[in-house]
């Protein structure tokens, strides 16, 4: 244990990932099945919704579920909730996501969907949770709670999801969790790797302006989700772009000063994304790599990746590739003299849809 503790929720992360894994494979795995089902013989749409980080950690899934014919959507719960539930169909279901199983926006929508005929899978680390009773079917997380910022929940429920779509592909989740039991070893040494080359880290996570985190496919999750840590962590402006759309004029901004970490595990785009970041090289700008790096010419790796090429390990790099950008959150946070995990206005669990609970106290006092 350390005296941060974000620092220990990092850290914790490969024993939280083998709790998850207990959990489904030994006595929620009928929870597993079951929420499988529903969304095997829909007969409409897939919606996998959430807020924050509990829709980034959804996009893996989501990604891997189109590739295999479903028909599936990610979409954040408040604008499904106010600008798209009309056209939710009685054959639709709605995969819900909220951590705390308190997120405001998830449980109205849950209510719409299933006042709509749809059906509603609720996925929560907590048990008993408001959400699992507004729900049709639970799947619970099973990660190790984390203190304000999500890092164990995050990656947990990201799993969690990957198991739900093996799944529902051809129910094989235990192939996937035994191949993540044995990656863990490798998780734990990439965490460590990671902290000890963030020291060298500093000139592209602090700098003028905006950090641009760029990826594609299931790596949009880490490019989201880094952006969303960079944010609360450390006050840092980051922007998380797919790098195909940032081919389409967002490169204006390109300049000596600009900063960019691009995210190159899916192999399908990893060609491409090569190509971008050599490009940006090549236009002066400051560039990191997360991913395999053989063959890579210009662009400095932020750490050594860990992982062989193989059908599942391709799957669980989210995992691994969203560690190097919690460690630069908490690291520039260090530097920049604030304490990870301190929130100055947001809470953890948002209850309302309007007002910032931690900071109406300071507009009373003025």
């Amino acid at each position: 244990m350390t005296s941060v503790p974000m620092l220990d929720n990092i850290l914790g992360q490969p024993a939280s990932h083998r709790g998850v894994l207990e959990l489904h494979q030994g006595r929620n795995h009928s929870a597993l099945a079951a929420c499988a089902k529903p969304i095997r013989a829909c007969r409409g749409t897939v919606f996998f919704s959430g807020m924050g980080a509990s829709l980034f950690a959804a996009l893996p899934a989501v990604s891997r579920l189109a590739e295999h014919g479903c028909r599936v959507q990610s979409v954040e719960s408040a604008e499904l909730l106010h600008y798209g539930s009309a056209g939710l169909q009685p054959g639709d279901v709605g995969v819900l996501i909220s951590r705390s199983g308190g997120s405001v926006e998830v449980l109205r929508l849950a209510e719409k969907m299933r006042a709509q005929g749809a059906t509603v899978i609720g996925v929560t680390n907590v048990p008993g949770s408001q959400l699992e009773d507004a729900s049709d079917f639970c799947l619970r997380i099973g990660a190790q709670p984390d203190q304000l910022i999500a890092v164990q929940t995050y990656s947990g429920t990201l799993l969690a999801l990957l198991l739900l779509a093996e799944e529902v592909i051809g129910a094989e989740s235990a192939r996937l969790m035994n191949a993540c039991l044995e990656l863990l070893p490798a998780l734990s040494g990439y965490i460590e790797n990671c902290l000890r080359a963030s020291d060298t880290w500093r000139d592209v996570f602090d700098g003028p302006g905006a950090l641009y985190l760029l990826g594609r496919g299931p790596a949009l999750a880490s490019v989201y989700e880094g952006a969303l840590l960079l944010h609360e962590t450390a006050k840092a402006p980051a922007v998380g772009i797919s790098s195909g759309q940032f081919r389409h004029g967002p490169v204006e901004v390109v300049s000596d000063t600009f900063r960019a970490v691009v995210i190159g595990t899916p192999a399908l785009t990893r060609a491409i994304d090569r190509s971008l970041a050599a490009d940006l090289v090549k236009m002066g700008s400051h560039v990191r790599w997360i991913g395999p790096c053989g063959g890579l010419d210009h662009t400095q790796p932020l750490a050594d990746w860990p992982l062989a090429e193989s059908a599942f390990t391709s799957l669980l790099a989210p995992l691994f590739e969203i560690i190097p950008l919690q460690v630069a959150a908490y690291r520039l946070a260090l530097w920049r003299g604030i304490t990870p995990g301190d929130f100055r206005y947001a809470s953890d669990i948002t209850s309302s849809e309007s007002g910032f609970p931690l900071f109406e106290p300071r507009l009373s006092r003025a």
